[in-house]
């Protein structure tokens, strides 16, 4: 996956030298400056988190991003001389009075991806309210996307008439769909899938939100076992999966809330 220069330079000013990675990076690098895979599951088993046999497929850079973002977590603050964590709001106040100093970022652009959509979700929540919407649409196919092609390190398709959205490093092609669960909509009914017993992928990886689009449940499904598990549509010629607690039961059906909820947390 390519890193934009935006996100890189964040991850330079804000985290790379932050307290916990000046804690964990001489714990688990190795003499010749590489990353020590085996010395990193040391330190999470140290404190509860074994995904050894889980992470097993993952490239060292992703098993780093997503064992770092557990122990983060996990690891209490006193233990790297960190003060204890506090959760803020975002608070992005109106303008008034002077204007920011001349290359001071806004405060949308200091913000976490999270924050952003949290911001989203609330504000279109709230002008549903004052009926100035009917809906609450969102970027979640797009946010979808993003967070399995940062967990997994997939290549994003540019064209969407390739049958499939993203394609790991054997050439493995994944379809990738998502539903955010609301109040007012709590269906886990995903977007139409076309021309499936064409098997225009290999595995279906689908993921559901919450209203503040908090990752709740993710999962990839092998194709093998859609077809009869989803609605035909004569009207639309798609069929249309809904993700049901169930289908965590399908042969072939891997769990991987907790990667995609480390790669939330990464970006």
């Amino acid at each position: 996956m390519k890193i934009s220069k935006e996100r890189r330079e964040r991850w330079e000013r804000l985290t790379k030298n932050d307290a916990f990675n000046v804690w964990l990076r001489p714990q688990v690098t190795a003499s010749d400056g590489s990353l020590d895979v085996d010395a990193l599951h040391a330190v999470a088993l140290r404190y509860g988190i074994d995904r050894r046999q889980q992470y097993a497929h993952l490239n060292p850079g992703q098993v780093r991003m997503n064992l770092g973002n557990m122990l983060r977590k996990a690891v209490p603050p006193e233990d790297y001389g960190a003060e204890p964590r506090q959760e803020q709001p975002l608070v992005i106040a109106a303008p008034s009075g002077p204007t920011e100093p001349p290359g001071d970022e806004p405060p949308l652009a200091r913000a976490s991806i999270r924050e952003l959509l949290t911001l989203h979700a609330e504000v279109m929540e709230e002008l549903r309210r004052r009926e100035v919407v009917r809906t609450s649409n969102s970027p979640v196919g797009d946010y979808a996307e993003l967070l399995f092609s940062t967990a997994f390190g997939w290549a994003l398709e540019t064209s969407s008439a390739a049958g499939h959205d993203a394609t790991d490093k054997d050439g493995v092609r994944y379809q990738i769909k998502s539903r955010r669960l609301t109040a007012h909509n709590g269906s886990r009914q995903l977007s139409f899938m076309r021309r499936l017993p064409e098997k225009k992928f290999d595995y279906l990886a689908a993921l559901l939100f919450d209203a503040r689009y908090q990752v709740k449940r993710a999962i990839i499904l092998p194709h093998e076992g859609l077809e009869g598990r989803c609605t035909f549509s004569a009207h639309s010629n798609a069929w249309r999966l809904r993700l049901e607690e169930n289908c965590w039961d399908m042969q072939g059906a891997r769990d991987v809330t907790d990667e995609i909820r480390s790669a939330a947390e990464a970006i």
